[in-house]
């Protein structure tokens, strides 16, 4: 049976080798298994060619011997401490995103376009392998150089995240369709920023929980580090209602981050 390779990758970080294709791996995280009952699950499908001084990766075949009645082994986890950092770009492929009721949807990258930015505040949720829900006047490229930087007081050596919606109205008002936590307090750090033109970021939540997080996404998810940037785009609205039609009812019904 062939071996697949998945980076979990939504607020914890792990290695895991399958035999399950994406679509099936989804559904057993999802719903198939007692270790994640509920809660959406995001994973990237990593080259199986992976070479590494860091994983212990000489052994798969036997620990992914198929069970005794025959049956294909659905997860074996390789690692679970420092496992983005040591995954450099080239071998990440398709993210994956499933809901709470085991339906994927598959991202693929395109090329990320820095010079077609617009200046303003974003709001991005940072799922890997921190967590927080900052502020930030940097657009995605230029977030990603400053959260990587080692010259930073504060930095990693590779992050995930994503740009949220962030819709207000003239008076600063959040949407009232977002369905963020304390959205008073979001307008308040918006001021702040918006006060503070020089300050690059602002930490809203150290521990975001969103109801329906997939109907917050903006724009999609970016992957980077110091040597560059990957961008997963988000589906435009008609792309999920038309095209992805029971993955986006699943996940727009979900109440569960």
């Amino acid at each position: 049976m062939r071996i697949h390779l998945y980076m979990l990758c939504y607020r914890f970080e792990a290695l895991v080798a399958s035999h399950l294709d994406p679509e099936a791996f989804g559904l057993y995280m999802a719903v198939g298994t007692h270790k994640n009952t509920r809660g959406n699950l995001l994973f990237f499908e990593i080259d199986p060619e992976l070479k590494s001084d860091y994983f212990r990766l000489e052994n798969l075949e036997e620990l992914c011997s198929a069970m005794e009645d025959g049956v294909a082994k659905p997860s074996k986890y390789i690692s679970v401490y420092r496992v983005m950092e040591h995954l450099p770009l080239a071998v990440y492929g398709k993210l994956y995103l499933t809901t709470a009721d085991g339906r994927t949807l598959p991202l693929s990258d395109i090329p990320y376009q820095e010079e077609r930015e617009e200046k303003g505040l974003h709001l991005y949720d940072e799922l890997c392998p921190l967590n927080p829900m900052v502020l930030s006047t940097l657009a995605p490229g230029a977030f990603r150089r400053f959260m990587t930087d080692p010259l930073n007081r504060i930095h990693v050596p590779r992050i995930f995240f994503a740009d949220m919606l962030l819709d207000r109205d003239s008076s600063g008002r959040l949407a009232g369709y977002l369905p963020y936590q304390d959205p008073a307090h979001i307008q308040d750090c918006c001021r702040e920023m918006e006060s503070k033109p020089a300050k690059p970021t602002k930490t809203v939540f150290r521990a975001p929980r969103l109801s329906g997080f997939f109907r917050t996404i903006r724009r999609g998810f970016y992957l980077g580090d110091s040597t560059g940037i990957r961008f997963y785009p988000f589906p435009s609205r008609n792309e999920l209602e038309v095209q992805n039609h029971w993955w986006w009812r699943s996940a727009s019904e979900s109440l569960v981050s």
